[in-house]
């Protein structure tokens, strides 16, 4: 299974490109693909990857159809990616870890998209999709339905419970992302807190 990383959009909430914040002496980006790299055979960055030039051992991949948010990254990476079944995420999800990469993985390939549910929400974006997909993602990004979950009715979806998710980790640090600049702080206040633990 590959992995297929958001690089980011206008980060119009955030006020700078949030993927290059400095965490640890490290942009944040860097930090999310060492992460995958250790869980997935291969790594794309997906969508204006010309700042990203200095990460190694990734496969970049400009959007096909630009402006399209997430789901037009999900179109390319799909395109791009060599495995059948691909892992999603975006560069402000920090505190993904091994353990859910490797549950996700050792997961039984009986779907089209393996997708956690937290709060009753689903996170499209710390999930698995099957290039099966691709022929939906296409009509909803033709009709202008630009949301992850636009073709979820249209496809087999296997739904990870939050019980579940529970036994892996805590939900509520998993799938936190950043918008804010203040999400900075709370990442950071997270990191010391798992370093005392």
């Amino acid at each position: 299974m590959n992995a297929l990383l958001l690089s980011g959009g206008k980060s119009s909430r955030f006020g700078t490109n949030k993927a290059m914040e400095t965490i640890n002496g490290k942009p944040l980006i860097e930090q999310i693909v060492e992460g995958l790299q250790n869980a997935f055979e291969k790594v794309y960055i997906i969508g204006n990857v010309k700042e990203y030039v200095f990460l190694q051992d990734v496969v970049f991949c400009e959007d096909i159809i630009p402006n399209k948010g997430p789901l037009g990254g999900l179109l390319t990476g799909l395109t791009c990616s060599d495995s059948e079944y691909n892992f999603l995420t975006a560069c402000d999800m920090p505190f993904l870890t091994n353990e859910f990469f490797e549950f996700v993985n050792l997961q039984k390939k009986d779907y089209d998209v393996l997708v956690p549910e937290y709060n009753s929400y689903l996170e499209p974006l710390a999930a698995v999709y099957s290039k099966k997909c691709l022929p939906f993602i296409n009509a909803s990004l033709k009709n202008d339905q630009l949301k992850l979950k636009s073709f979820f009715p249209k496809v087999k979806v296997r739904i990870i419970k939050e019980t579940i998710i529970r036994e892996i980790g805590e939900p509520e640090k998993l799938f936190f992302n950043i918008n804010y600049k203040e999400d900075i702080e709370k990442m950071e206040m997270n990191m010391e807190r798992s370093e005392k633990i």
